[in-house]
């Protein structure tokens, strides 16, 4: 008895130290549950939200990433493909925008999918998986109130290079009507890289179309005067359509062709492509206006090996604007692009940054929240081109010169900025400062806008800037390069007012071609 009195705290003590032992290994167990990453509950949410959009069944993707296997098969190229920020396909630095429908990924989504291809890939707990996301198969803004179909499909040939094609499809806009949304279809998801689309009041791309036997016609054209204003202008895959903001609608003149630029990528097999767009339509006139302006730099002559390459432009606004959206461009040596505005007072303000272009993935930044800039605000355009052997994209092995141009092994360096007045009463300020930078894509009240006489370009001031050889005449390449298009693409309209036919423009003639041009 006295043995069992001396020892009875002992079997308690026991006891308590294994209640505990036990309690802790369950707080333990707890806590590496949290800490060990699982498929189920952490990577589908951050797969399904940035990638399934394109890595699905019939998308531009090569693989799916719909189901857990899919992901744990691909486990390390998607880790190592995050990391680096080569997908989800978003250029814009983390410090810009917001912009709309963007797809970067935070460092804690990226430090969650490197944790769990270190922990083993785990699956988890199939009650943690969430719901997979439905896509529409039809018309994702409702019924369109007009459908234009390319007449025949391209056919896309198994191997080579991407192919830029484009297709005119002919547009009526019913009297008292306006563009208010635009719905692209493609019939073939795995080849179509991205879509931009244009006006053409002229005809000429109607004509390149019909020398062209093929659908469509090759070749870049001069999207600076054509590109379609804000969410009207370009298509890329898993993005969602939208309706122009409130406020803004897009008037369509008469005998106006909507021009649709395809860019194919080949699968390894031949592929075809018949697209269809969808043009939804308002009642209601825009009540604001939209510019276009054109930060570009077309003195760009890079010898071979030069890896830093610097090219840039400014402007300073005449007026208070809001920044609506920003489309940068280059070629392939494109490397590093920024937009930067300066305002007369205070620190520069990043508006748009990309430090490691791909000419594969371009894109049209749309403020979620328009920046405003006040008048003497300057926009700066600064961009670094690498011409080197050491950037795999160079288009020549061994490098070569490359000179501005609107061919893919040329080089470009410009961006669309599209800002609106934040006064109308501003409109024409801003439309007269520079009629080579500014173009009125959009203005209140769906009235073209018309220019004055005495805002007509001086003639003899665009004579001298653009006679390079100081010979008297503007040669085709002289047209060309002031009407930043290609040569092919003006010398219908030099044989026009070429009066003399020695096959250059005069001043006599010039001043003749800007009468008759302000008039259309």
């Amino acid at each position: 008895m006295r043995f069992a009195l001396r020892t009875a705290p002992t079997w308690v003590g026991l006891l308590c130290l294994c209640l505990v032992s036990v309690v802790q290994a369950a707080d333990d167990a707890e806590s590496a549950d949290k800490t060990t990453v699982t498929y189920n509950r952490d990577i589908a949410p951050i797969v399904q939200a940035n990638c399934v959009a394109c890595h699905r069944p019939g998308e531009v993707a090569p693989f799916g990433l719909q189901t857990y296997e899919q992901v744990q098969k691909r486990g390390r190229l998607v880790a190592e493909l995050t990391s680096n920020r080569t997908m989800p396909p978003w250029k814009s630095h983390a410090q810009d925008g917001p912009f709309i429908g963007q797809r970067r990924l935070t460092e804690a989504q990226i430090d969650t999918i490197a944790r769990w291809v270190e922990q083993g890939l785990a699956e988890g707990d199939a009650a943690d998986l969430p719901a997979p996301p439905q896509f529409a198969d039809g018309w994702k803004l409702g019924t369109p109130d007009i459908i234009l179909s390319m007449p025949e499909a391209y056919q896309l040939a198994a191997e080579g290079n991407d192919v830029y094609r484009n297709f005119v499809l002919p547009l009526t806009v019913p009297p008292g009507k306006f563009i208010k949304a635009i719905e692209y279809r493609p019939s073939n998801r795995a080849i179509v890289h991205h879509v931009v689309f244009l006006a053409d009041e002229s005809e000429r791309l109607r004509q390149r179309d019909a020398e062209d036997p093929a659908p469509g016609f090759e070749g870049h054209i001069n999207i600076s005067r054509h590109m379609l204003p804000g969410e009207l202008a370009i298509w890329v895959p898993g993005r969602d359509p939208l309706p122009l903001a409130d406020g803004f609608s897009l008037p369509w003149p008469a005998e106006t062709d909507l021009l649709m630029q395809l860019h194919l990528h080949p699968s390894g097999k031949p592929e075809a492509e018949q697209s269809k767009v969808g043009i939804f339509l308002s009642d209601e006139a825009p009540r604001r206006s939209l510019l276009d302006l054109t930060l570009i730099d077309t003195k760009i002559d890079i010898p071979p090996g030069e890896q830093q390459y610097r090219t840039r432009d400014e402007f300073t606004l005449p007026a208070d604007v809001e920044v609506f959206g920003i489309f940068p461009h280059m070629h392939l040596i494109g490397r590093e692009i920024r937009v930067t505005a300066h305002p007369p007072q205070g620190e520069p303000v990043s508006l748009l940054r990309i430090d490691d272009w791909d000419f594969n993935w371009q894109s049209s930044y749309q403020f979620a929240q328009p920046p405003r800039l006040v008048a003497g605000t300057r926009l700066v355009l600064e961009a670094t081109h690498d011409n080197s052997s050491a950037n795999l994209r160079n288009p020549f092995n061994p490098p070569q010169r490359i000179t501005w141009g609107e061919q893919t092994n040329n080089e470009m360096s410009l961006a669309f900025v599209q800002v609106v007045p934040v006064d109308e009463v501003s409109l024409p300020t801003l439309a007269a400062t520079s009629r080579e930078r500014l173009r009125v894509g959009i203005q209140a009240g769906g009235v073209p806008p018309v220019t004055p006489a005495s805002k007509l370009p001086n003639a003899a001031e665009l004579f001298k800037k653009f006679d390079r050889d100081a010979n008297g005449l503007l040669s085709l390449e002289e047209v060309a390069l002031a009407n930043r298009k290609t040569a092919a693409e003006m010398e219908s309209q030099v044989r026009r007012f070429d009066a003399d036919q020695d096959g250059a423009i005069s001043l006599t003639e010039l001043e003749e071609a800007l009468r008759v041009l302000s008039k259309k």
